[in-house]
């Protein structure tokens, strides 16, 4: 698949100098995924169902730390060529089954976020669910094309009244989310000072 080829021909000056020892939160979610797979049924987050109307099914679309792959299969269902990333080589292999039984038009790429650059200007679609790395953010920008499609939703910091001992480098604070991204156009969010759930979203089309 030739979108395959370019991603990772896009990626590989930063891959290949991974070092041999993974980071703990890679072992960690390894581990995880190793005990059992949490979405068996590989269902797709509420957060792409309540706003399908937004997805065309058109170009490409990036899936980053998409854990089991449930969602990059909603997105290819719809008609998307995926590109679909994460840390976990074993979260990735329970989607796999599926993809292939499918036939879907999906690329499993395991790699560490912290250490993975994104090509610019690719992707119509980035999806980013339960995931913050905060360097990333400018590369997200860029990988967007004109009139680009973001879906970002993740713990904030309301997540520490049920997991006080959840790193507070993974929650964003109310109001980030629509901080980094004010030079999009905003579609839809819950990004706010008096949030009380502990998922923010935000839905915005990078500019034209």
């Amino acid at each position: 698949m030739s979108v395959c080829v370019r991603l990772i021909s896009a990626c590989n000056t930063r891959m290949n100098g991974y070092p041999i020892t993974m980071r703990d939160d890679i072992v960690r979610w390894n581990k995880k995924y190793r005990d059992g797979n949490s979405n068996p049924d590989l269902e797709p987050d509420s957060i792409l169902t309540s706003h399908s109307d937004l997805l065309d099914g058109k170009g490409t679309a990036l899936d980053l730390a998409c854990g089991v792959g449930h969602n990059a299969i909603y997105l290819a269902a719809r008609g998307y060529h995926v590109i679909a990333v994460d840390g976990s080589i074993t979260g990735l292999r329970y989607g796999r089954a599926a993809i292939r039984r499918k036939k879907l038009p999906i690329s499993l790429i395991a790699a560490d976020l912290e250490h993975f650059t994104l090509p610019m200007a690719y992707f119509d679609v980035v999806l980013i669910v339960r995931f913050l790395y905060r360097p990333l953010f400018p590369q997200i920008k860029r990988s967007l094309k004109p009139n680009g499609l973001l879906i970002y939703k993740t713990f904030n910091i309301n997540h520490h009244r049920k997991n006080p001992g959840f790193n507070e480098e993974y929650l964003v604070k109310h109001g980030e989310l629509k901080k980094v991204f004010s030079d999009f156009h905003l579609i839809a969010t819950n990004d706010s000072e008096g949030l009380e759930d502990n998922l923010t979203h935000l839905i915005a089309r990078k500019p034209s």
